[in-house]
């Protein structure tokens, strides 16, 4: 499910990557980096990027979750991709806020409340609870009639392999 929102992001990350100064054929690094860096933190028990990406509000470049997250984004890159951290940190400074902003959107568009979708998604995955978390993000993505539909199956499977259910 995350790998297929993130492939919608393609566009728009391979523009603002060729914006910045970077190179467009890396936007699969930076997501997959990305993706890696939130599975880490949740999986050590750390949410604050996950709660992020569904908290259905628009996330500041200058965030505490932004920063917190660019560290370890930095890091990927940089090895990923053979760049110094000074080019590493630039691309991560726009890419991550608009890759969470990714989520949000989908989220600010659903009608439940966005509080009540991000503190379903997070207590799903913390419990490995997969009914009650298919049914909110269906809410959020749509259904399977949908073209732009999310494999809800991804998302459990994202929940189990981050905490290990």
């Amino acid at each position: 499910m995350i790998d297929q929102l993130l492939k919608a992001a393609d566009g728009p990350l391979k523009d603002l990557l060729g914006q910045t100064g970077g190179n467009a054929d890396s936007a699969s690094a930076v997501k997959e980096t990305f993706l890696g860096v939130i599975q880490k933190q949740a999986s050590s028990g750390n949410f604050d990027g996950v709660m992020e990406m569904f908290s259905g509000k628009e996330t500041d470049p200058d965030s505490p979750t932004v920063n917190h997250l660019k560290g370890d984004l930095v890091s990927g890159l940089s090895e990923k991709l053979g760049i110094d951290s000074q080019k590493a940190l630039s691309i991560a400074s726009v890419a991550l806020p608009m890759l969470l902003n990714l989520f949000n959107k989908k989220v600010n568009d659903a009608p439940l409340a966005n509080e009540e979708i991000q503190e379903s998604v997070v207590d799903s995955m913390k419990n490995g609870e997969k009914s009650g978390l298919g049914s909110v993000l269906s809410s959020i993505f749509g259904s399977d009639n949908n073209p732009s539909a999310i494999d809800l199956g991804g998302v459990i499977d994202l929940g189990k392999g981050l905490f290990g259910k």
